[in-house]
């Protein structure tokens, strides 16, 4: 005899929507991660990150471009650069939660959970674009 589990749909459209997305940021940190390890041309030189890894960042970067750097400006301005690209890898990591909710919204039955998962949305995208928006 065989046991199903019964999965909510708002569950299975949450799970889906993640994995798919997280697949597709680890995916993007790994290419550009690669090619940025085989040579091709870094925002940092490699050497100098390996050299200086054990600074502060305020330090680090002191050191490596010559004054600090704040917010998502820096790897913004620089996207041909294959560090700066895979940095987008991890932007897409940290809107998977997002783009989850966005998935369960049409299969919500209650306008409870729209609301809940309208106000889960607008308070990761704003933690994740503060440090652009709210420059320090």
């Amino acid at each position: 005899m065989e046991n199903k589990v019964q999965i909510d749909p708002i569950n299975e459209a949450f799970a889906r929507a993640t994995e798919i997305s997280t697949y597709i940021g680890v995916a993007v940190m790994i290419v550009f991660g690669l090619l940025y390890l085989i040579g091709l041309p870094g925002f940092v030189d490699m050497h100098q990150a390996v050299t200086h890894w054990h600074l502060s960042v305020d330090e680090f970067w002191r050191q490596i471009k010559g004054a600090p750097l704040y917010g998502y400006s820096w790897f913004l301005s620089h996207l041909n650069k294959m560090d700066c690209l895979s940095m987008i890898g991890i932007a897409i990591l940290s809107f998977v939660p997002v783009f989850g909710f966005l998935a369960a919204i049409p299969r919500s039955r209650s306008k409870a959970y729209t609301i809940f998962f309208l106000i889960l949305i607008a308070g990761f995208v704003f933690a994740v674009i503060q440090p652009i928006v709210m420059p320090k």
